[in-house]
Protein backbone atom coordinates (compact mmCIF):
# COMPACT_ATOMS: atom_id res chain seq x y z
CA UNK A 1 0.00 0.00 0.00
CA UNK A 2 1.27 3.45 -0.97
CA UNK A 3 2.14 5.60 2.03
CA UNK A 4 3.74 9.04 2.40
CA UNK A 5 5.55 10.07 5.57
CA UNK A 6 7.07 13.45 6.44
CA UNK A 7 9.46 13.82 9.37
CA UNK A 8 12.28 15.88 10.89
CA UNK A 9 15.56 13.94 10.83
CA UNK A 10 16.67 14.79 14.37
CA UNK A 11 20.07 13.11 14.18
CA UNK A 12 21.35 15.65 11.61
CA UNK A 13 21.48 18.91 13.58
CA UNK A 14 23.43 21.84 12.06
CA UNK A 15 25.23 24.66 13.91
CA UNK A 16 22.01 26.67 14.21
CA UNK A 17 20.19 23.74 15.81
CA UNK A 18 18.14 22.96 12.71
CA UNK A 19 17.51 19.52 11.19
CA UNK A 20 16.39 18.63 7.63
CA UNK A 21 12.76 17.80 6.86
CA UNK A 22 12.50 14.62 4.77
CA UNK A 23 9.70 12.99 2.81
CA UNK A 24 9.53 9.21 2.52
CA UNK A 25 7.31 7.23 0.15
CA UNK A 26 6.75 3.49 0.79
CA UNK A 27 5.02 0.85 -1.34
CA UNK A 28 5.18 -2.92 -0.92
CA UNK A 29 8.50 -2.92 0.95
CA UNK A 30 10.24 -0.46 -1.36
CA UNK A 31 10.84 3.17 -0.44
CA UNK A 32 12.07 6.46 -1.81
CA UNK A 33 13.26 9.25 0.47
CA UNK A 34 14.22 12.79 -0.45
CA UNK A 35 15.23 16.04 1.25
CA UNK A 36 12.71 18.89 0.99
CA UNK A 37 15.57 21.42 1.45
CA UNK A 38 13.61 22.76 4.42
CA UNK A 39 14.94 22.78 7.98
CA UNK A 40 13.35 23.05 11.42
CA UNK A 41 14.57 23.10 14.99
CA UNK A 42 13.25 19.85 16.55
CA UNK A 43 13.10 21.51 19.99
CA UNK A 44 10.69 24.11 18.62
CA UNK A 45 8.76 22.16 15.99
CA UNK A 46 7.26 18.73 15.51
CA UNK A 47 6.05 17.18 12.27
CA UNK A 48 2.59 15.59 12.69
CA UNK A 49 -0.19 14.23 10.50
CA UNK A 50 -3.31 16.43 10.49
CA UNK A 51 -6.39 14.28 9.66
CA UNK A 52 -8.46 17.40 8.94
CA UNK A 53 -6.37 18.24 5.88
CA UNK A 54 -5.00 14.70 5.36
CA UNK A 55 -1.44 16.07 5.25
CA UNK A 56 1.67 16.31 7.41
CA UNK A 57 2.58 19.73 8.78
CA UNK A 58 4.89 21.46 11.25
CA UNK A 59 3.38 22.21 14.62
CA UNK A 60 4.86 24.42 17.34
CA UNK A 61 6.10 22.77 20.53
CA UNK A 62 6.42 26.10 22.31
CA UNK A 63 5.40 29.73 21.93
CA UNK A 64 6.97 31.15 18.77
CA UNK A 65 8.30 34.59 17.95
CA UNK A 66 6.61 36.35 14.98
CA UNK A 67 9.64 35.54 12.78
CA UNK A 68 9.53 31.84 13.63
CA UNK A 69 5.76 31.77 13.18
CA UNK A 70 6.24 33.23 9.72
CA UNK A 71 8.85 30.57 8.96
CA UNK A 72 6.47 27.82 10.14
CA UNK A 73 3.72 29.05 7.81
CA UNK A 74 6.15 29.25 4.88
CA UNK A 75 7.41 25.72 5.53
CA UNK A 76 3.89 24.33 5.76
CA UNK A 77 2.99 25.93 2.45
CA UNK A 78 5.92 24.17 0.80
CA UNK A 79 5.14 20.83 2.51
CA UNK A 80 1.52 21.08 1.38
CA UNK A 81 2.63 21.65 -2.21
CA UNK A 82 5.01 18.66 -2.10
CA UNK A 83 2.43 16.27 -0.64
CA UNK A 84 -0.31 17.38 -3.02
CA UNK A 85 1.98 16.78 -5.98
CA UNK A 86 2.88 13.30 -4.70
CA UNK A 87 -0.80 12.47 -4.08
CA UNK A 88 -1.74 13.52 -7.59
CA UNK A 89 0.97 11.33 -9.19
CA UNK A 90 0.01 8.33 -7.03
CA UNK A 91 -3.66 8.83 -7.90
CA UNK A 92 -2.88 8.84 -11.63
CA UNK A 93 -1.05 5.51 -11.30
CA UNK A 94 -3.86 3.98 -9.23
CA UNK A 95 -6.56 5.17 -11.65
CA UNK A 96 -4.68 3.62 -14.55
CA UNK A 97 -4.17 0.40 -12.54
CA UNK A 98 -0.39 0.75 -12.59
CA UNK A 99 1.54 -0.23 -9.48
CA UNK A 100 2.83 3.05 -7.93
CA UNK A 101 6.33 1.75 -7.35
CA UNK A 102 8.72 4.20 -5.66
CA UNK A 103 11.08 4.22 -8.67
CA UNK A 104 8.22 5.27 -10.97
CA UNK A 105 6.87 7.87 -8.56
CA UNK A 106 10.38 9.32 -8.18
CA UNK A 107 10.79 9.54 -11.95
CA UNK A 108 7.55 11.44 -12.48
CA UNK A 109 8.00 13.62 -9.41
CA UNK A 110 11.51 14.75 -10.35
CA UNK A 111 10.55 15.31 -13.99
CA UNK A 112 9.29 18.80 -13.07
CA UNK A 113 11.11 19.08 -9.80
CA UNK A 114 13.37 21.92 -10.91
CA UNK A 115 10.45 24.19 -11.71
CA UNK A 116 8.50 23.41 -8.54
CA UNK A 117 11.40 23.54 -6.08
CA UNK A 118 13.12 26.61 -7.49
CA UNK A 119 10.36 28.86 -6.24
CA UNK A 120 10.46 27.31 -2.77
CA UNK A 121 14.21 27.70 -2.24
CA UNK A 122 15.35 29.63 0.81
CA UNK A 123 17.83 32.48 0.53
CA UNK A 124 20.42 30.19 2.17
CA UNK A 125 19.90 27.58 -0.55
CA UNK A 126 20.16 30.18 -3.28
CA UNK A 127 23.42 31.58 -1.92
CA UNK A 128 24.96 28.13 -1.48
CA UNK A 129 24.19 27.42 -5.12
CA UNK A 130 25.59 30.82 -6.14
CA UNK A 131 28.87 30.11 -4.31
CA UNK A 132 29.21 26.68 -5.93
CA UNK A 133 28.64 28.22 -9.36
CA UNK A 134 31.21 30.98 -8.83
CA UNK A 135 33.87 28.80 -7.20
CA UNK A 136 34.84 27.24 -10.50
CA UNK A 137 35.28 30.56 -12.30
CA UNK A 138 36.80 33.16 -9.98
CA UNK A 139 38.97 31.16 -7.59
CA UNK A 140 40.16 33.20 -4.58
CA UNK A 141 37.80 36.03 -5.54
CA UNK A 142 35.01 33.92 -4.04
CA UNK A 143 36.22 34.88 -0.56
CA UNK A 144 34.66 38.33 -0.86
CA UNK A 145 31.24 36.78 -1.58
CA UNK A 146 31.68 34.37 1.32
CA UNK A 147 32.54 37.25 3.65
CA UNK A 148 29.41 39.16 2.61
CA UNK A 149 27.30 36.08 3.24
CA UNK A 150 28.83 35.58 6.69
CA UNK A 151 27.84 39.16 7.57
CA UNK A 152 24.36 38.63 6.16
CA UNK A 153 23.79 35.35 8.02
CA UNK A 154 24.96 36.85 11.31
CA UNK A 155 22.66 39.81 10.78
CA UNK A 156 19.81 37.46 9.86
CA UNK A 157 20.45 34.96 12.67
CA UNK A 158 16.78 35.09 13.69
CA UNK A 159 15.71 34.24 10.12
CA UNK A 160 13.68 37.36 9.46
CA UNK A 161 14.65 36.91 5.82
CA UNK A 162 14.03 33.36 4.73
CA UNK A 163 12.70 33.52 1.18
CA UNK A 164 13.55 36.01 -1.58
CA UNK A 165 10.20 37.73 -1.12
CA UNK A 166 11.19 38.54 2.47
CA UNK A 167 13.93 40.88 1.23
CA UNK A 168 12.64 44.44 1.63
CA UNK A 169 14.21 47.89 1.53
CA UNK A 170 13.70 48.24 5.28
CA UNK A 171 15.51 44.96 5.97
CA UNK A 172 18.41 45.96 3.72
CA UNK A 173 18.68 49.32 5.49
CA UNK A 174 18.91 47.37 8.76
CA UNK A 175 21.64 45.22 7.20
CA UNK A 176 23.54 48.39 6.27
CA UNK A 177 23.36 49.58 9.87
CA UNK A 178 24.60 46.16 11.01
CA UNK A 179 27.58 46.30 8.63
CA UNK A 180 28.49 49.78 9.88
CA UNK A 181 28.33 48.50 13.46
CA UNK A 182 30.98 45.90 12.53
CA UNK A 183 33.44 48.70 11.78
CA UNK A 184 33.12 48.49 7.99
CA UNK A 185 33.12 51.93 6.39
CA UNK A 186 32.79 53.76 3.09
CA UNK A 187 33.71 51.66 0.08
CA UNK A 188 33.60 48.56 2.30
CA UNK A 189 29.86 49.05 2.84
CA UNK A 190 29.40 49.53 -0.88
CA UNK A 191 31.30 46.27 -1.47
CA UNK A 192 28.83 44.30 0.66
CA UNK A 193 25.85 45.61 -1.30
CA UNK A 194 27.66 45.16 -4.61
CA UNK A 195 28.17 41.48 -3.74
CA UNK A 196 24.48 41.10 -2.83
CA UNK A 197 23.53 42.78 -6.09
CA UNK A 198 25.74 40.35 -8.07
CA UNK A 199 24.08 37.46 -6.22
CA UNK A 200 20.51 38.64 -6.91
CA UNK A 201 21.34 39.53 -10.52
CA UNK A 202 22.69 36.00 -10.95
CA UNK A 203 19.34 34.52 -9.83
CA UNK A 204 17.44 36.90 -12.10
CA UNK A 205 19.61 36.01 -15.10
CA UNK A 206 19.85 32.26 -14.58
CA UNK A 207 16.26 31.62 -13.47
CA UNK A 208 13.83 33.79 -15.40
CA UNK A 209 10.81 32.23 -13.67
CA UNK A 210 11.96 33.53 -10.26
CA UNK A 211 10.83 36.98 -9.19
CA UNK A 212 13.68 38.84 -7.50
CA UNK A 213 12.76 41.89 -5.36
CA UNK A 214 14.11 45.11 -6.89
CA UNK A 215 14.39 46.95 -3.56
CA UNK A 216 18.15 46.32 -3.40
CA UNK A 217 18.57 48.79 -6.27
CA UNK A 218 17.13 51.58 -4.13
CA UNK A 219 19.64 51.39 -1.26
CA UNK A 220 21.68 54.59 -1.12
CA UNK A 221 25.27 53.36 -0.99
CA UNK A 222 27.91 55.11 -3.06
CA UNK A 223 31.43 53.94 -3.85
CA UNK A 224 34.01 56.69 -3.72
CA UNK A 225 37.70 55.94 -3.71
CA UNK A 226 40.70 58.08 -2.86
CA UNK A 227 43.24 59.11 -5.47
CA UNK A 228 45.29 56.06 -6.50
CA UNK A 229 48.90 55.94 -5.37
CA UNK A 230 51.49 54.27 -7.57
CA UNK A 231 55.22 54.74 -7.88
CA UNK A 232 56.31 57.36 -10.39
CA UNK A 233 58.82 56.51 -13.11
CA UNK A 234 61.67 58.05 -11.08
CA UNK A 235 60.64 56.18 -7.93
CA UNK A 236 60.34 52.91 -9.84
CA UNK A 237 63.85 53.42 -11.27
CA UNK A 238 65.18 54.25 -7.79
CA UNK A 239 63.74 50.99 -6.52
CA UNK A 240 65.12 49.12 -9.52
CA UNK A 241 68.65 50.55 -9.14
CA UNK A 242 69.10 50.54 -5.35
CA UNK A 243 71.98 48.29 -4.26
CA UNK A 244 70.54 45.56 -2.03
CA UNK A 245 73.27 42.99 -2.53
CA UNK A 246 73.96 43.00 1.23
CA UNK A 247 70.31 42.11 1.89
CA UNK A 248 69.46 39.01 -0.23
CA UNK A 249 65.85 38.73 0.97
CA UNK A 250 65.14 42.40 0.28
CA UNK A 251 66.82 42.06 -3.11
CA UNK A 252 64.58 39.11 -4.07
CA UNK A 253 61.48 41.01 -2.94
CA UNK A 254 62.54 44.05 -5.01
CA UNK A 255 63.15 41.88 -8.07
CA UNK A 256 59.76 40.20 -7.68
CA UNK A 257 58.07 43.58 -7.38
CA UNK A 258 59.84 44.92 -10.49
CA UNK A 259 58.99 41.76 -12.43
CA UNK A 260 55.32 42.00 -11.40
CA UNK A 261 55.14 45.64 -12.50
CA UNK A 262 56.94 44.93 -15.79
CA UNK A 263 54.34 42.39 -16.97
CA UNK A 264 51.36 44.63 -16.18
CA UNK A 265 51.05 44.61 -12.39
CA UNK A 266 50.07 41.20 -11.06
CA UNK A 267 48.36 40.60 -7.74
CA UNK A 268 50.47 38.95 -5.07
CA UNK A 269 48.48 35.69 -5.27
CA UNK A 270 48.93 35.46 -9.05
CA UNK A 271 52.64 36.19 -8.76
CA UNK A 272 52.96 33.44 -6.15
CA UNK A 273 51.17 30.89 -8.35
CA UNK A 274 53.29 31.96 -11.32
CA UNK A 275 56.44 31.45 -9.24
CA UNK A 276 55.33 27.98 -8.13
CA UNK A 277 54.68 27.02 -11.76
CA UNK A 278 58.05 28.38 -12.97
CA UNK A 279 59.92 26.67 -10.12
CA UNK A 280 58.19 23.38 -10.90
CA UNK A 281 58.28 23.38 -14.69
CA UNK A 282 61.10 25.81 -15.41
CA UNK A 283 61.22 28.92 -17.55
CA UNK A 284 63.70 30.26 -20.10
CA UNK A 285 64.10 33.83 -21.27
CA UNK A 286 63.87 32.58 -24.86
CA UNK A 287 60.19 31.76 -24.32
CA UNK A 288 59.54 35.51 -24.26
CA UNK A 289 55.88 35.26 -23.22
CA UNK A 290 53.82 34.35 -20.16
CA UNK A 291 50.23 33.12 -19.94
CA UNK A 292 48.34 33.13 -16.67
CA UNK A 293 44.83 33.42 -15.25
CA UNK A 294 43.82 35.77 -12.43
CA UNK A 295 42.51 33.79 -9.47
CA UNK A 296 40.32 36.64 -8.26
CA UNK A 297 38.45 37.29 -11.52
CA UNK A 298 39.32 34.38 -13.79
CA UNK A 299 40.56 36.87 -16.42
CA UNK A 300 43.00 35.39 -18.91
CA UNK A 301 46.36 37.00 -19.69
CA UNK A 302 47.29 35.26 -22.91
CA UNK A 303 50.91 35.37 -24.09
CA UNK A 304 52.02 38.47 -22.19
CA UNK A 305 55.29 39.72 -23.67
CA UNK A 306 58.17 39.95 -21.18
CA UNK A 307 60.04 43.24 -21.60
CA UNK A 308 63.71 43.77 -20.81
CA UNK A 309 63.09 44.55 -17.14
CA UNK A 310 61.42 41.17 -16.72
CA UNK A 311 63.92 39.38 -18.93
CA UNK A 312 66.84 40.69 -16.89
CA UNK A 313 65.29 39.41 -13.64
CA UNK A 314 64.49 36.00 -15.15
CA UNK A 315 68.09 35.73 -16.38
CA UNK A 316 69.42 36.77 -12.97
CA UNK A 317 68.14 33.64 -11.21
CA UNK A 318 68.79 30.04 -12.15
CA UNK A 319 65.38 29.30 -10.62
CA UNK A 320 62.55 31.80 -10.34
CA UNK A 321 62.61 33.34 -6.83
CA UNK A 322 60.26 31.99 -4.20
CA UNK A 323 57.45 34.48 -3.48
CA UNK A 324 57.06 35.01 0.29
CA UNK A 325 53.72 35.58 1.99
CA UNK A 326 51.97 38.85 1.31
CA UNK A 327 52.67 39.99 4.88
CA UNK A 328 56.40 39.25 4.62
CA UNK A 329 56.70 40.82 1.18
CA UNK A 330 54.95 44.00 2.40
CA UNK A 331 57.29 44.22 5.38
CA UNK A 332 60.30 43.86 3.04
CA UNK A 333 58.99 46.54 0.68
CA UNK A 334 58.59 48.98 3.58
CA UNK A 335 62.18 48.24 4.66
CA UNK A 336 63.40 49.04 1.14
CA UNK A 337 61.33 52.25 1.03
CA UNK A 338 62.86 53.27 4.36
CA UNK A 339 66.37 52.75 2.95
CA UNK A 340 65.40 54.92 -0.02
CA UNK A 341 64.23 57.60 2.43
CA UNK A 342 60.81 57.89 0.83
CA UNK A 343 59.44 60.38 3.32
CA UNK A 344 57.14 62.04 0.77
CA UNK A 345 53.73 62.57 2.39
CA UNK A 346 50.73 60.92 0.77
CA UNK A 347 47.15 61.87 1.57
CA UNK A 348 44.63 59.08 2.16
CA UNK A 349 41.03 60.35 2.17
CA UNK A 350 38.30 58.31 3.85
CA UNK A 351 34.70 58.56 2.69
CA UNK A 352 31.45 57.37 4.25
CA UNK A 353 28.88 55.19 2.49
CA UNK A 354 27.34 58.29 0.86
CA UNK A 355 30.62 59.42 -0.72
CA UNK A 356 31.14 62.27 1.74
CA UNK A 357 34.70 63.02 2.89
CA UNK A 358 35.17 62.04 6.54
CA UNK A 359 38.91 62.26 7.24
CA UNK A 360 42.23 62.69 5.46
CA UNK A 361 45.17 60.70 6.79
CA UNK A 362 48.71 61.93 6.09
CA UNK A 363 51.30 59.16 5.86
CA UNK A 364 54.80 58.91 4.37
CA UNK A 365 55.20 56.74 1.27
CA UNK A 366 57.65 54.49 3.13
CA UNK A 367 54.86 53.37 5.47
CA UNK A 368 52.36 52.33 2.82
CA UNK A 369 54.42 50.71 0.05
CA UNK A 370 52.99 47.20 -0.50
CA UNK A 371 52.34 44.56 -3.14
CA UNK A 372 49.17 46.47 -4.08
CA UNK A 373 51.46 49.09 -5.63
CA UNK A 374 52.40 46.63 -8.40
CA UNK A 375 49.15 47.10 -10.32
CA UNK A 376 48.93 50.83 -9.61
CA UNK A 377 52.54 51.40 -10.62
CA UNK A 378 52.14 49.45 -13.87
CA UNK A 379 49.05 51.47 -14.86
CA UNK A 380 50.68 54.76 -13.77
CA UNK A 381 53.87 54.17 -15.79
CA UNK A 382 51.90 52.96 -18.84
CA UNK A 383 49.98 56.24 -18.72
CA UNK A 384 53.20 58.27 -18.38
CA UNK A 385 54.80 56.45 -21.32
CA UNK A 386 51.78 57.16 -23.51
CA UNK A 387 50.83 53.51 -23.98
CA UNK A 388 47.29 53.32 -25.46
CA UNK A 389 44.65 52.80 -22.78
CA UNK A 390 43.26 49.61 -24.32
CA UNK A 391 46.77 48.12 -24.48
CA UNK A 392 47.46 49.09 -20.88
CA UNK A 393 44.10 47.64 -19.77
CA UNK A 394 45.01 44.39 -21.48
CA UNK A 395 48.28 44.34 -19.53
CA UNK A 396 46.65 45.06 -16.18
CA UNK A 397 43.60 42.89 -16.82
CA UNK A 398 40.94 45.56 -16.27
CA UNK A 399 37.70 45.14 -18.23
CA UNK A 400 36.27 48.65 -17.81
CA UNK A 401 37.84 52.10 -17.95
CA UNK A 402 36.23 53.08 -14.63
CA UNK A 403 38.01 50.23 -12.85
CA UNK A 404 41.27 50.90 -14.70
CA UNK A 405 41.26 54.64 -13.96
CA UNK A 406 41.29 53.94 -10.23
CA UNK A 407 44.80 52.51 -10.70
CA UNK A 408 46.37 55.41 -12.63
CA UNK A 409 48.16 57.91 -10.38
CA UNK A 410 48.24 61.27 -12.19
CA UNK A 411 51.21 62.56 -10.20
CA UNK A 412 53.46 65.59 -10.51
CA UNK A 413 55.76 63.71 -12.88
CA UNK A 414 53.00 62.91 -15.38
CA UNK A 415 51.65 66.49 -15.15
CA UNK A 416 55.14 67.84 -15.93
CA UNK A 417 55.36 65.51 -18.93
CA UNK A 418 51.99 66.81 -20.16
CA UNK A 419 53.16 70.40 -19.62
CA UNK A 420 56.34 69.71 -21.61
CA UNK A 421 54.21 68.48 -24.52
CA UNK A 422 52.27 71.75 -24.42
CA UNK A 423 55.54 73.74 -24.29
CA UNK A 424 56.76 71.86 -27.37
CA UNK A 425 53.53 72.76 -29.17
CA UNK A 426 53.97 76.41 -28.09
CA UNK A 427 57.47 76.45 -29.58
CA UNK A 428 56.14 75.11 -32.89
CA UNK A 429 53.34 77.63 -32.88
CA UNK A 430 55.77 80.49 -32.11
CA UNK A 431 58.16 79.48 -34.87
CA UNK A 432 55.39 79.47 -37.45
CA UNK A 433 53.76 82.71 -36.31
CA UNK A 434 54.29 85.72 -38.64
CA UNK A 435 56.27 88.62 -37.18
CA UNK A 436 54.11 91.24 -35.51
CA UNK A 437 51.12 88.90 -35.21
Amino acid sequence: MAKVNVFIKKDYIDKLGDAPILVEYNHEGENWRFNTQLKANPTLFGCVFDPDIDLYKLTALTTLTPARKKRQLAHNAVLKSIQEKLSYIIEVYTTNKIAPLPALIERDYTREENTSTIKSKSVNDWYDEFIKCKEGTIGDGINAYRATWRHFKNFNSKNQIFFLQDITKAKLEQFKDYVKAQGIKGAGIHKQFKNLRVFLNWIETEFEEVEVPSCYKKINVKARYGKPIGLSVNQFLQLYNVDLSAFPELQRTRDLFVFGVSIGGTRHGDLKRMSESFRKHGYTVDQGVITYFERKTGNEHQEVLVNRFGQEILAKYSKFPYVPTNQRMNANLKSIANKLKWFEIKFLPRYNEYGKLVTVEEVPLKDILSTKFMRKTAATIDNYLGIPIKTSMSRTGHKTFDAYSRYVDINKESMEAANNKWDEMFEKASDSRPEGA
